[in-house]
Order: structure tokens, then sequence, then C-alpha cells
């Protein structure tokens, strides 16, 4: 049995903020959802454009003294999504979580607020999914994975019963964690690595099997 189309409501009033490549895939989903899409928030481009049809209805300030309206994170990027949803969070907005209709959620399952759940996708019975979360195009989550707040697991990547993806983590398209396996907080694994033995948080690990390359703090700019 697979899970709703959406943990909204059909007909509920959503936005998406940002009207990037991410936030355009966000709002197709919602749309193939049957979810009433309003238009995009987004800090960079002006209000009034046009995106698939959609305005840029503003920024944040727009949210303002408006009620009944879900926000869905339409930002790839874990360390800036987080960010927009505090932002939101301060304003009093309500994160909406987005289900595309060819996804197989159990109901048996559990979404936290924010998350973003694409085609084809599974996310099998006991699984967790965090806070803000994207479990992309094609990627499989099996029995009891828990994937943290904020964090990416990419398209057609695959984890096994009861493996642990950590809050802010990247795993790259592909990817593959084997059973109970854990990838820390803040760490990415490369596309098409295989994690055979965990992974401690804030590292960059690749290969078959996944081997730890860097830390994370090293790819940072002072």
């Amino acid at each position: 049995m697979s899970g709703p189309p959406s943990l909204l409501e059909k007909g509920s009033h959503l936005v998406v903020y940002g009207a990037g490549g991410h936030g355009r895939v966000v709002a197709d989903a919602a749309r193939a959802a049957d979810l009433e899409v309003m238009g995009f928030l987004d800090d960079g481009i002006a209000a009034g454009a046009q995106v698939l049809g959609w305005r840029v209805l503003g920024n944040v300030d727009w949210l303002r003294g408006r009620h009944g309206i879900s926000v869905a994170l339409g930002i790839g990027a874990n360390d800036v999504r987080k960010q927009v949803a505090e932002t939101l969070q301060r304003a009093g907005a309500a994160l909406g979580t987005v289900v595309h209709p060819t996804a197989v959620v159990s109901p048996y399952a559990h979404l936290a607020p924010g998350v973003v759940v694409f085609a084809l996708a599974v996310v099998n019975v006991g699984a967790r999914v965090g806070r803000g979360a994207i479990v992309n195009t094609g990627s499989i989550l099996e029995h009891d994975v828990d994937i943290g707040d904020f964090a990416h697991v990419a398209s057609n990547a695959a984890l096994g019963g009861m493996a642990r993806v950590g809050a802010d983590a990247m795993l790259g398209t592909g990817a593959v964690v084997l059973p109970g396996r854990v990838v820390g907080e803040r760490s990415i694994v490369g596309a098409g690595a295989v994690v055979s033995r965990d992974v401690p948080p804030d590292v960059v690990v690749a290969g078959v099997p996944a081997r730890r390359m860097q830390s994370r703090a090293s790819t940072r700019t002072p």
C-alpha cells in the first residue's frame, strides 16, 4: 500500500521558496499531487517574473499577514535550505511536505514538515525522514532508515534497512549505503559510492567501497 499523494490536502494553498532548477521540480511535484501552487518566493528574482507559468510573488515579506498558506522548500543546497526554513519559522509560516504521486511512501513511514519526495522514490515501513530533507527522484529508503533534518538523498541513491544519514549530510547520485551503516552529520558521499563502513561527521567519502577523501573543513573558503 502506498502512502497518500501528499501530506497536504488536495487544493491546499502552497508557495514554493526558490524559483531555480530545484524549486521548479518541487513546484511540478506539487502540481502533480493536485496541490494549488500559488507561485514562487525568491530573494534573487524580481516579483512579477514568470517561471513555468507561475508568478514570482516576492520574498518572505510577502507572507506577512497571510494565513493558511504552506511553503515548500525549493532549494537544493542543504545549508541554504536550512537557513530559509529558519527564516520562515521566524515569520510564522508553515512548512509544506510534498510527495509526488508516483512515489511510494508507506503509511508506516514518517515524513517531517518541509520534506519533498520526488517521482518514483520509495520510502518503506518504519523509515523516518527529518525536517526539510530531500528524497530525490528514484531513490530508495528501505525499512527503518533514518534521514536527518535537512539532509539530501540524491537521485537513484539507495539505503538498506536501518541505515542512517545524519543531519545536513549529502548522499550523492546513485550512492548506496549498506544496511545498518551510518553517514555522519554534514558528510558528503560521492556519486556511485558504496558505504560499507560507518562514515564519521564532516568528511567527504567516495569510491567502491567508500573511502575518506578529505574533511569538510578543507573544502570551505575562509
